[in-house]
């Protein structure tokens, strides 16, 4: 994965506006009333199709590989986190927007950490 600041500074907010976005969409469309089994895969599906649309974006400024993996799961974790908590109770948009980049940049995080190891290994 990419060392230069620019990349990881790219890396980070794209991570960060991904949460945070796939957040507001899932808790935008489930309310309590939805059963969270329900409100987790709608989540996960919002979640998906948004990097799918936000995807270009990142990818034209921060490259295709860097990005690609740790955008998508964290649209998957964010849209399934978000819907379930969004079917136990309203979220206040401060709750959504920090939670969800909490989610993006743990989960950026946590995918350098996985491929050092996966490195280390290999050699």
């Amino acid at each position: 994965m990419e060392r230069r600041f620019y990349f990881l500074a790219g890396d980070a907010l794209s991570n960060g506006i991904m949460g945070m976005t796939t957040a507001w969409l899932a808790t935008g469309i489930v309310d309590p009333t939805w059963h969270m089994a329900t409100a987790m895969f709608v989540g996960m599906a919002a979640g998906m199709g948004l990097s799918l649309i936000l995807m270009p974006i990142f990818v034209g400024l921060f490259g295709a590989m860097e990005v690609m993996l740790p955008v998508m799961l964290t649209a998957m974790l964010v849209g399934m986190a978000f819907g379930m908590a969004g079917a136990m109770h309203v979220l206040t948009t401060l709750e959504v927007l920090l939670g969800g980049g909490f989610i993006g940049v743990l989960v950026l995080l946590l995918t350098y950490a996985a491929d050092a190891r996966i490195r280390r290994k290999s050699l």
